[in-house]
C-alpha cells in the first residue's frame, strides 16, 4: 500500500493525516491534468482541515499539511509549485526528527508530480541511499543525472553522479564508485560547481581511504581541504574522514587533535555526535589515554540510548567503539561492540561496515592483532596536514546546517 511506512513512524492522528497527504499527493500526480477535477469527493478538503484542526502538529508542518487539504477541494486548478513546496517543507521536517521513511515519501511525492526536476530526483535518491534501499536510489540518481543534463541542470547533474558513486561505495564496488566520481569531478569542474569539485575530491579520498591507500588518501584530503568554502558542513566531515582514515593508519595523536578539535561543531547534519565520540575514543585508546577514552566512551553509550539518533549511524559508531577497546587493551568488549555493529550493518546491507566489523571482531578475538593494528610507516606529511585542520577548525564559526 502506498506510502505505508509513513504509518510506523508517526504514530496517532498526525501519522494517519500524513499517510492521507501523501497518498493524496501519489494519485494527484499520477492522473493526467485533464483528468484531476473529479479526483476527489466534494467535501474532502473541508474534512481534511476539520482533521487537522484536531491534530496535534507543529505550526511548520501544519502549513503545508493545509496547502495539501486545499489539493483536495480543488485537485483541478492546484498549483503545482505550492504543492511540490508543502511535500518538500513535509519531508524536511520528517528528516530532521529521524523519519527517513516519511521525508523519502514526501520527497517522492514530489519528485512525481515533477517529473522533469533533477533536484527532486536527486533528493529522492539521497533519501532512499540513507534508508539503504539501495535499488530505488539508484533508480533515482539515475533519473537526475538523465534530467540534469535535458535541463543543463549541472548542480544536480554532477550532485546525482556523486550519489550513485556513493551507492557502488556503500555496496563496496570501488572501481565503479571511483568512475563515477571522477564524473562528477569533470562536470563540476567544466561548469564551475565549486562545492561540487570540493565534494568530488572528498569522496575520491573516501574510497582510497576505503581501500587503504595511503599517501594518494592524504593528497586528496590536502585538495579536498584547499577546495572546501569552511563555513559548509561538508568541510567539518571531511576533518572527521581525515581524523578517521588516520586512526586505521596509526596516526592516533594527529587523529585525536582533529578530532578534539571538532567536538564544537558535531551535530546530526555535519559530524553526528556518536560517531565523533567513537572517533576521539578510538584515537585516545590509540595513544595510551585512558581517561580521554573513557569519557567519550560514556558519551557514546549515552547518546545511543537516546531514541533520536538515525540508525544509520549506530552501526560506525559501534565499529568505532571496538576499535578504541582494542586499541586501550579491552579485547572482549571489542568482540561485543563488533558483533553488534556486524549485525546492524547486516540488515542494511552495508558491505564495508559489515566486512570491517567481522574483522575487528576477529582481530580482538586473537587479541594479538592489538600491536598489529598500532603498527605505522612514518609520514611526514601527517603532522603537518593535521595541524592544517586544527588551524583553520580554530578559525571557524559554526556554520547554518540546511539538509541538502
Amino acid at each position: 500500500m502506498a506510502a505505508i511506512s509513513i504509518l510506523g513512524e508517526i504514530a496517532g492522528d498526525l501519522g494517519l493525516v500524513l499517510w492521507r497527504s501523501a497518498r493524496n499527493v501519489l494519485l494527484w500526480a499520477e492522473t493526467p491534468p485533464s483528468s484531476r477535477g473529479e479526483l476527489f469527493t466534494g467535501d474532502a478538503g473541508a474534512g481534511r482541515v476539520q482533521l487537522l484542526a484536531q491534530v496535534n502538529a507543529e505550526p511548520e508542518l501544519r502549513a503545508p499539511l493545509l496547502v495539501l487539504a486545499h489539493l483536495l477541494a480543488r485537485p483541478g486548478g492546484a498549483d503545482l509549485l505550492r504543492v511540490v513546496n508543502a511535500c518538500r517543507r513535509i519531508a524536511l521536517w520528517a528528516e530532521q526528527r529521524g523519519a527517513l521513511s516519511t521525508a523519502l515519501e514526501f520527497m517522492q511525492a514530489a519528485a512525481l508530480a515533477s517529473p522533469e526536476s533533477a533536484s527532486l530526483a536527486f533528493g529522492v535518491g539521497r533519501l532512499a541511499r540513507r534508508l539503504a534501499d539501495y535499488d530505488r536510489a539508484e533508480s533515482w540518481y539515475t533519473r537526475a543525472v538523465v534530467q540534469g543534463r535535458e535541463n543543463q541542470d549541472w548542480r544536480s547533474y554532477a550532485s546525482a553522479l556523486a550519489g550513485i558513486g556513493n551507492l557502488h561505495r556503500q555496496r563496496g564496488n570501488y572501481p565503479a564508485s571511483r568512475r563515477a566520481q571522477l564524473r562528477c569531478l569533470n562536470a563540476a569542474t567544466r561548469h564551475n560547481v565549486k562545492e561540487l569539485v570540493a565534494a568530488a575530491y572528498h569522496n575520491l579520498f573516501t574510497i582510497e581511504v576505503e581501500m587503504e591507500a595511503g599517501l594518494e588518501a592524504d593528497v586528496l584530503a590536502a585538495q579536498a581541504l584547499q577546495a572546501y568554502d569552511t563555513s559548509s558542513p561538508d568541510f567539518l566531515r571531511l576533518a572527521y574522514d581525515v581524523a578517521f582514515h588516520w586512526t586505521q593508519r596509526g596516526y592516533y595523536a594527529a587523529a585525536l587533535g582533529v578530532a578534539r578539535a571538532l567536538e564544537p561543531f558535531a551535530s546530526d547534519i555535519s559530524v553526528p555526535e556518536p560517531i565523533l565520540q567513537a572517533l576521539v575514543a578510538r584515537a585516545a585508546g590509540g595513544t595510551g589515554d585512558r581517561p580521554t577514552y573513557e569519557a567519550a566512551a560514556a558519551k557514546v553509550d549515552d547518546l545511543l540510548s537516546s531514541p533520536l539518533v538515525a540508525v544509520e549511524v549506530a552501526a560506525r559508531t559501534l565499529l568505532g567503539l571496538g576499535h578504541a577497546a582494542l586499541n586501550i587493551g579491552e579485547p572482549r568488549a571489542a568482540v561485543a561492540y563488533a558483533d553488534e555493529a556486524a549485525s546492524i550493518a547486516r540488515k542494511r546491507s552495508e558491505a564495508y561496515t559489515m566486512l570491517e566489523a567481522e574483522a575487528l571482531h576477529e582481530a580482538a578475538a586473537r587479541a594479538a592483532a592489538a600491536e598489529a593494528s598500532t603498527r605505522t610507516t612514518a609520514n611526514p606529511f601527517v603532522p603537518e596536514l593535521a595541524g592544517n585542520f586544527v588551524r583553520v577548525l580554530s578559525t571557524c564559526t559554526r556554520p547554518e546546517l540546511t539538509a541538502a
